[in-house]
């Protein structure tokens, strides 16, 4: 068994199969910043795809004439409410569809990487998604309760429309698998057959942290580093799990119920809602301020706990299956 890890990390090595799943016996001459570069590429080429979509949109349902005894004028004035309309936002969760399709061809043809280093697996496919979006689900809840629970937040019940807030679901099931497969499944691919696991997992969560800086809505040092935080958890997910699926069902719904259950904005986004939600403006250190609870000190534990449980669940799971070759 291949060692990817110092032995000061306290976490030695992975499994064969997790070794083959993230592309370690395929060598490259790339390195850390090269890697890091054509993911940052890929992603705003792919971003080019959901701005020409919005602006389509915004020139559509902007765009004006008008017939008067002096002519006829056009007019086309845009402000910043339309950018981060409800239907701006939910253009763009939609064609995050063009950041997984860019991402996958890139790496099936350019790069020869298998479906599977990506974390493709359809074994335990379900079970795992499943896992994530139950996971997410009972986080969120128990954030929600702190913040009730110490008056960070006040909760009143909205009317649902049903219809949008499926459109959303769809959206957030397209938006979590693509930072997935960019942040996990890309890069760590990628890195992994250069460089350890370890730097794979610290650099793509940098990467993942500072991308989340182009929302600048409340962003702040905290919020950064709950970015971070939430990266290696999502990659450590990754890792134990041998798929894309438990991180991405758990990223999806942690976006879904943050945003359109309890109102709270998703990473300094505001998104439609069940709930509305009011933050005590004196207790930003629990409730995240305008950028949400991702910018808050709960979501800091909750999220280094979880890489915790998760640490220590690869390691067993590295014991069990060194021991069983013995």
């Amino acid at each position: 068994m291949k060692e990817i890890y110092e032995a000061s990390s306290g976490m030695e090595e992975v499994s064969e199969s997790a070794l083959k799943t993230y592309g370690k016996d395929k060598k490259t001459n790339n390195n850390l910043f090269t890697s890091l570069s054509k993911a940052i590429g890929l992603f705003f080429a792919s971003q080019m795809f959901s701005m020409i979509l919005i602006t389509g949109y915004m020139i559509y349902t902007n765009y004006t004439k008008e017939v008067s005894s002096e002519g006829t004028g056009y007019h086309f004035m845009i402000d910043q409410s339309d950018i981060f309309s409800t239907e701006s936002i939910l253009i763009l969760l939609l064609s995050e569809i063009f950041m997984i399709a860019v991402f996958v061809l890139y790496a099936r043809f350019k790069e020869k990487l298998s479906f599977r280093s990506l974390g493709f697996v359809t074994k335990n496919m379900p079970l795992s998604y499943l896992a994530g979006v139950a996971g997410a689900a009972l986080c969120m809840l128990v954030l929600a309760l702190i913040c009730k629970a110490t008056g960070a937040m006040t909760f009143t019940h909205d009317a649902a429309n049903i219809p949008l807030l499926i459109l959303f679901a769809i959206g957030f099931v397209i938006q979590g698998l693509a930072e997935e497969v960019m942040c996990r499944g890309f890069l760590i691919a990628h890195i992994t057959r250069r460089y350890s696991v370890k730097t794979a997992v610290i650099a793509s969560s940098i990467l993942f942290a500072l991308l989340h800086v182009f929302n600048l809505s409340g962003i702040s040092f905290l919020a950064l580093i709950n970015l971070f935080f939430f990266g290696v958890f999502a990659s450590l997910m990754f890792l134990y799990s041998e798929n894309i699926w438990l991180c991405a069902g758990f990223h999806t719904v942690w976006n879904f119920v943050q945003g359109n259950i309890i109102g709270v904005p998703v990473s300094g986004i505001p998104i439609p809602s069940v709930f509305k939600m009011t933050a005590n403006e004196n207790m930003s250190a629990v409730n995240g301020g305008i950028f949400g609870l991702e910018g808050g000190i709960p979501v800091t534990v909750i999220l280094v706990a979880g890489c915790l449980i998760f640490y220590f669940l690869i390691r067993r799971k590295n014991k069990k299956a060194c021991n069983a070759q013995e």
